[in-house]
Formats: C-alpha cells, sequence, structure tokens
C-alpha cells in the first residue's frame, strides 16, 4: 500500500520538475517526506529543484541526507559532486562523482558510467585550469 502511494508522489513531483514548477514540485515532496520522512527518493528530489534554484548548498544538505538513507544512491552522488562543482569544490566533487561511477560500474549502468567519466575528466581539466 505505502510502495502505491510513494510512486504516486514520486510521479507528480517528476511531473512538476519537468515542467520546472520546483516550488510545487517541492511541496509535494515536503507532503512525501512528512508521511515517508525515511524516503532517499524524496531528499534527492528536494535536493534536485533546490540545485534547479540555483540553492546549491542546500542542495547538498538535501543530497548528504538521500545518502544517509541509501549509500548506494548513485544518482545522489552524482549530484552532489555536480553541486560541489558549481561551488568550485573540485575534490569534494571528484570524491562523490567517482563514488557514483563505482556504484553506477557494478549496476551496469553503462550511459551513466560514461557521464561520470566526461565529469570526472571536465573537473581535472577545470581544477588544473
Amino acid at each position: 500500500m505505502d510502495d502505491g502511494i510513494i510512486k504516486e508522489y514520486y510521479l507528480i513531483i517528476k511531473n512538476k520538475i519537468s515542467q520546472a514548477d520546483f516550488i510545487s514540485a517541492l511541496r509535494n515532496v515536503d507532503k512525501l517526506l512528512y508521511n515517508f520522512p525515511s524516503d532517499s527518493c524524496g531528499y534527492y528530489y528536494k535536493g534536485v529543484c533546490h540545485f534547479a534554484q540555483e540553492k546549491y548548498e542546500e542542495s547538498i544538505e538535501d543530497y548528504i541526507t538521500a545518502l544517509k538513507l541509501n549509500s548506494n544512491f548513485a544518482k545522489a552522488y552524482f549530484n552532489l559532486g555536480v553541486s560541489y562543482y558549481i561551488l568550485n569544490k573540485y575534490d569534494d566533487a571528484l570524491i562523490n562523482i567517482a563514488k557514483a561511477l563505482l556504484i553506477f560500474v557494478s549496476q551496469k549502468e553503462l550511459a551513466s558510467k560514461r557521464r561520470c567519466i566526461d565529469a570526472l575528466k571536465l573537473i581535472n581539466i577545470e581544477q588544473k585550469g
């Protein structure tokens, strides 16, 4: 029963995010997290919304919370790394994107693996730059 409710929240949240309606998406995330406070995806989506609103410090907090709840959440590691990158915290960015890469490799997510490798190369170039 709870799984069905959670999936409904995810559909609504993803739809609002795809429409760039981050305020409404965040309201739905808050409802989700009120009812299911240990839902790692809720914090992930909260991070996505905060990132899209250029609230990078908040997105970092959200992704870290998601990862505390699910340490194998590769997308959260990747997005956390990107948030750090935007704030010029290259070492933190590299560490988290590398963690995402390891998880994506173990899950045989080839497109995501490629994305991580490209991001790592870009950060290395920026860091030296």
